[in-house]
């Protein structure tokens, strides 16, 4: 059913009518590789719908890694014995403007179960969430992912990640987590009707780890070049797959899921240290069911209302005494409701580490690009664990305006 929908779309937009199934090349060892680029010095341009098909599928698959990993799963799977398979990222992944079954990650889900499991042993667990870069996945995959004991995971930041050294860190940082936990990670690159994406420094950190990646950036591209697909046809809006944009993507992974068993590596070995200086790696997230304010102040418990964080602390508008908690930690993070516009405060964060060393840190609710959902600030950073005291309180000014904390972070 899927591959007849992707052909339906793509017949009318890419003049293909019936599309067929290829393997992507690879050398004979397996190892890591650019598929199109080896594809493009050696082929002919396509003609035919299936050589349409084969080069798209060719330019998505950027490389498939070290393969011992995702085989390892791939013959418990075989084996009957239960595996789960996940996906970490922000609105594309969680299927926002489709149906929960539409997105791509339930689809490739349901293609690797059929393809690999016996019966029910391939579990699901899709923790994307709207809105949300690899500098929240870090501190939130405590609470999504990683209890779902995941055998492989999907990350996919392209599109909401920036490109500055935080993001960059973050996305690392929940890389290794993963392969740490001896987890197959898969590297998914997105983009934005006006060509965003940050996979260029997500391809080096792949390529550092070894890992497969696949870009339907790339492969929209090629097709867009090449006058074979409009963006109106993979996407109602900016930035997210409709139905048919969510199957051809599934359609990219379904390729690697069908070809990977084909390839050989030796045994996994992970790099003894990471490509950047980490500073969000191992961060741990707490919320208000399990961090009691030492002091309330002027603020409310459980009162905020942004999507999958109802346990935070909100600012009462008739007051400004500080909330006050101790939280231990190197870096410490909070995480907040962020907005547009509208009666919301900035807060002065002051942490006050054991050794008597102060941070002082202004948090502006407000930004130009604000949509009402969870940001990431740091707020205190230590080489060594501290025991932070810390007091939130709304700037003078903004006593009677809004101010939502909806959770707080900390490496140990």
């Amino acid at each position: 059913m899927i591959k007849r929908t992707i052909a339906a779309i793509l017949s009318l937009t890419l003049a293909l009518s019936a599309f067929g199934c290829s393997d992507s090349s690879s050398s004979s060892d397996g190892s890591s590789q650019d598929t199109a680029s080896s594809s493009d010095s050696q082929a002919a341009a396509p003609t035919t719908d299936e050589e349409w098909e084969t080069a798209m599928l060719e330019k998505s698959l950027v490389s498939y890694g070290n393969t011992s990993l995702i085989k390892d799963k791939i013959a418990k799977a075989q084996a009957g014995e239960e595996i789960t398979i996940g996906y970490l990222g922000g609105s594309i992944t969680e299927g926002y403007t489709v149906k929960p079954d539409e997105c791509y990650a339930s689809l490739t889900y349901n293609s690797f179960k059929e393809m690999y499991g016996k019966g029910d042993n391939v579990k699901y667990c899709n923790a994307g969430l709207s809105g949300t870069p690899s500098r929240l996945g870090i501190l939130r995959m405590g609470r999504d992912l990683l209890p779902s004991e995941p055998d492989i995971v999907f990350v996919e930041y392209a599109v909401n990640d920036g490109t500055d050294f935080t993001y960059q860190e973050a996305y690392e940082s929940i890389i290794r987590t993963l392969l740490e936990r001896d987890i197959a990670v898969v590297l998914l690159f997105s983009v934005t009707k006006d060509d965003y994406s940050a996979q260029d420094y997500m391809k080096e950190i792949g390529t550092y780890y070894d890992l497969p990646m696949i870009s339907y950036c790339d492969a929209l591209r090629f097709l867009f070049e090449n006058n074979r697909l409009k963006w109106e046809d993979f996407s109602n809006d900016e930035a997210h797959p409709n139905p048919e944009g969510h199957k051809l993507v599934a359609k990219m992974i379904d390729n690697y899921f069908k070809t990977v068993v084909d390839q050989q590596s030796d045994a996994y070995t992970l790099p003894a240290e990471p490509k950047n200086f980490l500073i969000s790696y191992g961060a741990e997230m707490v919320e208000g069911d399990k961090l009691t304010a030492d002091d309330l102040g002027s603020w409310k418990l459980g009162d905020t209302d942004v999507a999958s964080f109802s346990n935070g602390w909100r600012h009462v508008k008739t007051g400004n005494d500080p909330i006050k908690f101790t939280i231990k930690g190197k870096n410490l993070f909070m995480i907040y409701k962020e907005v547009g516009g509208g009666n919301y405060a900035t807060v002065e964060v002051i942490a006050k580490n054991s050794s008597g060393d102060e941070d002082s840190t202004l948090v502006n609710a407000v930004k130009a690009n604000g949509w009402g959902g969870p940001v990431v600030a740091q707020i205190a950073t230590s080489d060594t664990e501290q025991e932070y005291e810390i007091s939130i309180s709304a700037i003078p000014g903004d006593e009677e305006k809004s101010f939502q904390i909806l959770g707080f972070g900390a490496t140990k």
